[in-house]
């Protein structure tokens, strides 16, 4: 697993098909408000049918975002809570990036697929996004 950090503090993983080993391994601790686990179970095995006990509503302060590149290249620039960019990721398919925190921004040299997963509610655009207008 490939750890953004800046500073001294992480801001996001990438996760590669390396990553995975025998079992149930999950990257984000307990406390974290989004879970991201890795699944590497053999043939046959089962995971006994279940559901999940309600909990009280929880508010959370910021969003954390899991997306999966099916196809393509993505290229990922990450910046901290100031605007400024401090790194460039380039993700290929197969691979994952979860933001923990800071922003971000996309490109797509090729055409591409990915599978984006994050808190709700989305509350539109305007809402939920705030610009960086530092340039890279």
């Amino acid at each position: 697993m490939r750890q953004i950090v800046h500073d001294g503090e992480l801001f996001a993983m990438i996760v590669t098909e390396q990553d995975f080993e025998p079992g149930v391994k999950f990257l984000s601790p307990g406390d974290w408000p989004f879970q991201v686990g890795l699944l590497m179970l053999p043939q046959g095995h089962v995971i006994q049918a279940h559901h999940h006990r309600e909990h009280e509503m929880r508010v959370v302060s910021s969003t954390q975002e899991f997306l999966f590149v099916i196809t393509g290249r993505m290229e990922v620039d990450f910046y901290d809570e100031s605007g400024r960019h401090f790194q460039t990721e380039i993700l290929q398919p197969g691979e994952a990036l979860l933001q923990v925190k800071g922003g971000h921004g996309f490109r797509f040299p090729e055409s591409t697929r990915v599978l984006e997963v994050k808190q709700g509610p989305y509350l539109g655009r305007d809402k939920d996004k705030i610009p960086i207008n530092s340039p890279k």
